[in-house]
């Protein structure tokens, strides 16, 4: 993975108002602005602060600044969450976790995830960066003086609040393998990363079928093993993962149409469709943050939340 950029301490360099609020930091020499940091921290794991800190990179982005996201080390989301951000196609990391004292600036924008559950207020103090603290709706967890507050998981979107939101809760075809404890025949080229927006059962007969999968965007379908015309049909409407119950032996006509054009990961199931979709109905909204669909959706949302002051507050 690529080092974090580094910093030249200027002499003269003055940092105002450290902690939660912290302005921008200067060069005392010649005016330069030098990196904006902004620290953001869940109230506790699942409240959605890797979702609320790329967000805010892609708000940071299409307001022309240069960003980075990076993970600070300290809890187990930590290693997944700095992979991710290092993938981004706005605002790209270092794609490792980093402690407070390997964090180092450039020019733009710097976006910092803290571990869940951290003493916020003093991290913010300690990086002297602007705090974002994320909970879920409804939560009780008391924010710092002086920290922006993002509220997830939020009945409708309003000011400062990101609502459920089918795009972001969509699993990735490796927790349905997980949760379903299903073999891999075959992968496509986005493989276990892929995201499914919907789960989608192939019912006994559909006339036309290929009709009723094209209404579902990116999607697993379960139906059963022996279903050509099902399986093929949903093969042809943009399938993420197709997932073949009951057992036994694929169509070798299946097999080779999955294998040759990898764009539907094919995986196998022992139990019957219905217990299989029991198995992954679970997943939404408990899969991690990855995906440029929730790239981009979270930019979206999170553009809803903030005013043009508080983006402006925040990394101005």
């Amino acid at each position: 993975m690529g080092q974090p950029v580094g910093f030249i301490a200027y002499p003269g360099r003055v940092v105002a108002g450290l902690g939660s609020g912290c302005d921008s930091r200067f060069d005392g020499l010649d005016g330069r602005v030098l990196m904006a940091r902004i620290l953001v921290v869940g109230s506790e794991s699942g409240a959605g602060a890797t979702t609320v800190a790329v967000g805010l990179a892609s708000v940071a982005a299409n307001a022309g600044q240069q960003v980075r996201v990076e993970r600070l080390a300290g809890d187990e989301r930590a290693t997944e969450d700095a992979e991710v951000f290092g993938e981004l196609e706005v605002g790209a990391g270092s794609g490792d976790p980093l402690t407070a004292e390997q964090v180092n600036d450039g020019g733009g924008v710097l976006i910092l995830e803290g571990p869940a559950g951290a003493d916020a207020g003093a991290l913010a103090s300690q990086l002297g960066a602007r705090l974002v603290f994320v909970r879920p709706a409804g939560s009780d967890a008391e924010a710092p003086s002086g920290a922006t507050v993002i509220e997830t998981h939020a009945a409708h979107a309003t000011a400062g609040a990101l609502p459920e939101d089918r795009a972001l809760a969509a699993p990735r075809v490796a927790e349905l393998i997980a949760a379903s404890g299903a073999e891999v025949l075959t992968r496509s080229e986005a493989g276990e990363r892929a995201v499914c927006d919907h789960l989608v059962v192939g019912a006994i007969s559909h006339d036309p079928a290929d009709d009723y999968f094209a209404r579902f965007p990116r999607k697993a379908v379960v139906t059963r093993n022996g279903r050509v015309d099902l399986a093929l049909a949903a093969m042809l409407t943009g399938t993420e993962c197709l997932i073949l119950s009951g057992g036994g032996a694929p169509s070798p006509y299946i097999l080779d149409r999955a294998a040759a054009n990898r764009e539907t990961t094919l995986l196998m199931t022992s139990g019957t469709t219905v217990e299989t979709m029991h198995d992954i109905e679970g997943c939404f909204g408990t899969s991690p943050f990855s995906g440029e669909s929730k790239v981009a959706r979270a930019g979206e949302l999170m553009a809803a939340a903030l005013d043009a002051d508080a983006v402006a507050a925040l990394i101005g």
